[in-house]
């Protein structure tokens, strides 16, 4: 297997990927694990539907230019990670699938974004969007290069009591501890929607929220003794909620209970309202696959 256990990036074309690379590469360095390069180049449409010179050039073109980007992204990290145990792939085929493939053996998958808002991003079929909603175990999607980020920035998660609660906190409260990082644990509640009619007083978040928070991260502050973790119970929807809490921090970490491409891109789900919205790097959690 050869992704096994390494921190897989995959290089896009906006900033020569060095938002993604950057941010792959500090994470492989805190988790002590080598950094898999992969560039996949793929004709999308043949100019023939049979073999012909044309397309041959075209596919000897595509994988130049995918050979060149891998070797200035191996100069840029050898610049700045030169301690950083680094592997190159320059792969023929469909880049989300060929990423999607990689994230099966992989520890973790970095990818970059051409920051397209939802419907944009929907419709032109954009490889992080694709990624993130079918690839196996944690994706991390980086917008682009880093915003003003908080003196004291945070690790952002959403609970939901779904039946990932416990992945997503996992996951947000490792980074925190390798990165030193404080934890904000985030319960988005939403009110009916009479509740929301503008001559009614605005309704409080229930106590029982907070005691149920309070509850399902209880586990988490004894593991973790040493990371700062609060909560707060939000009132509003959880897409935008969780992207407003998030601006300036460290990472964002959500679930995401869908495989299918097409219906969490369409279906508007909270991972991908988040992915098309923060400003932070997101971090999409998948429930573990079956067998």
């Amino acid at each position: 297997m050869k992704h096994q256990g390494a921190i897989v990036v995959g290089l896009g074309h906006v900033h020569a990927g060095r938002p993604e690379l950057d941010w792959a590469a500090r994470e492989a360095t805190s988790r002590g694990r080598p950094l898999h390069v992969v560039r996949a180049f793929h004709p999308s449409q043949a100019t023939m539907p049979w073999e012909n010179r044309t397309d041959r050039l075209i596919t000897i073109s595509l994988h130049r230019d995918a050979a060149a980007r891998v070797e200035a992204a191996l100069s840029h990290l050898k610049t700045h990670w030169p301690d950083l145990a680094v592997e190159p792939f320059v792969v023929s085929g469909i880049p989300w699938d060929a990423l999607c493939t990689a994230s099966a053996e992989a520890d973790l998958t970095v990818l970059g974004s051409r920051g397209l808002r939802t419907v944009g991003s929907t419709m032109l079929g954009s490889v992080s969007t694709v990624v993130a909603a079918r690839a196996s175990g944690a994706v991390v999607v980086v917008a682009g290069p880093s915003a003003d980020v908080r003196e004291q920035a945070k690790v952002v998660v959403g609970v939901d009591g779904s039946e990932l609660t416990d992945e997503v906190l996992a996951f947000a409260m490792d980074h925190a501890a390798r990165h030193r990082r404080r934890v904000h644990a985030v319960y988005c509640w939403s009110p009916d929607l009479l509740a929301e009619m503008s001559w009614r007083q605005a309704v409080p978040a229930p106590e029982r929220a907070e005691r149920w928070l309070a509850e399902a991260v209880a586990g988490w502050r004894e593991k973790y003794p040493d990371v700062a973790l609060q909560i707060g119970v939000v009132r509003g929807f959880p897409a935008s909620a969780l992207v407003e809490h998030s601006a300036a921090q460290e990472l964002l970490v959500v679930g995401s209970r869908s495989r299918h491409a097409r219906v969490a891109a369409l279906l508007g789900s909270v991972a991908q309202g988040v992915l098309h919205h923060a400003t932070c790097p997101v971090a999409v959690i998948h429930a573990p696959s079956e067998p």
